[in-house]
């Protein structure tokens, strides 16, 4: 299996190479032929990603505060909970700072500094950032999704980071995994099952919510995609890796691979693990499998085979990895650079 797999990452590599941003050359060059950061290959792509217009257009959109403005469009006259300006605008920084990142945006750019402190301007006393849904209940998914880009920009001194590390770990459930509170555990109280998504969430945000403990549920299994979030952003601290806090959620994600996912409002349908996707927030087997082999997850624990060898099948004969027919996109290119990752570190065990 090493050498197909070896195969599969040259070939497809190559061609990656050959058609690929000056980002996802950048990435290829690094993580997955390890190039050093000296190599005259990886300097010709950083230049060139210095340069690179999608990259210069977000930064030259973003406002003065570190925010991007609300595309008039999503401006609606009816508005949820997920749609109002406070959500858009927070779903917007991170968008873009992950974007930024995967550029390959340089850590200490004073613009990104902005908008990350931005970001972290809504961090509550718990540790968590609040938000974006606007009902003030903690959102897990979303805080792995802000550690990862924050990592991925070195902040991993700031103390604010610790604070979140410690939230999320202190929120670990039994299984190991992690779930949304109080959404995705007290809601299924039987006081509350036939109340609507809204009515819940306002009433949550009363005396009522003070009445339960989401940690006293445990009987609720915790849910894939936000266990998957998570963990995208504590497997980027290097001290938090390999620890028990990450292993034990690595068990629960892998043990769940190809299932359904308990809970109704967060991609339940088991398709979601074989549909290609990027990025990590739109939740899939790929997303998963990244997650996995950079928590050391490989050949050794056997349940690893099966969801290696449908990545291994899920390439077309082009070399790719891609979420349709059309040319291959940004986004496409990264799918294929998220694989050949996988796949890599994977190898590297057998």
């Amino acid at each position: 299996m090493k050498a197909e797999i070896n195969r599969i990452i040259d070939e497809s590599a190559s061609r990656l190479l050959q058609s690929s941003s000056p980002s996802i050359r950048y990435w290829v060059l690094r993580d997955v032929i390890k190039k050093d950061r000296e190599d005259i290959a990886v300097q010709r792509a950083l230049d060139e990603c210095a340069r690179y217009p999608p990259r210069l257009r977000i930064l030259e959109d973003m406002n003065a505060n570190g925010t991007w403005p609300i595309p008039r469009a999503k401006k609606g006259p009816r508005q949820s909970y997920t749609q109002t300006p406070e959500y858009l605008t927070h779903m917007a920084i991170l968008k873009n700072l992950l974007r930024l990142l995967h550029f390959a945006t340089l850590p200490g750019d004073e613009r990104v500094n902005t908008s990350l402190e931005r970001l972290f301007s809504w961090q509550t006393r718990e540790g968590y950032i609040e938000g974006p849904m606007t009902n003030g209940l903690p959102q897990p998914h979303y805080n792995g999704y802000a550690l990862y880009v924050a990592e991925g920009f070195y902040m991993d001194e700031e103390p604010k980071l610790n604070r979140m590390v410690d939230w999320l770990r202190a929120t670990q459930r039994r299984d190991g995994g992690w779930t949304m509170p109080y959404v995705q555990d007290v809601k299924y109280l039987p006081e509350y099952r036939d109340l609507t998504m809204d009515e819940f969430a306002q009433l949550m945000q009363t005396d009522e919510r003070k009445t339960h403990n989401p940690k006293d549920l445990q009987d609720v299994p915790s849910c894939h995609w936000t266990t998957m979030m998570v963990l995208w952003g504590l497997n980027d601290m290097l001290q938090m890796r390999y620890s028990t806090c990450v292993r034990k959620g690595a068990d629960f994600l892998l043990g769940r691979f190809f299932r359904r996912n308990p809970h109704s409002n967060f991609y339940e349908s088991e398709r979601n693990w074989t549909t290609l996707k990027y990025p990590h927030n739109k939740c899939s087997g790929l997303a998963a499998l990244h997650v996995l082999t950079k928590a050391g997850k490989g050949p050794d624990d056997p349940r690893m085979e099966r969801p290696i060898r449908w990545l291994m099948d899920a390439r077309y004969r082009d070399g790719f990895w891609t979420e349709s027919d059309r040319p291959h996109t940004e986004a496409g290119q990264w799918i294929t650079m998220m694989a050949l990752y996988a796949l890599d570190r994977y190898a590297q065990k057998l």
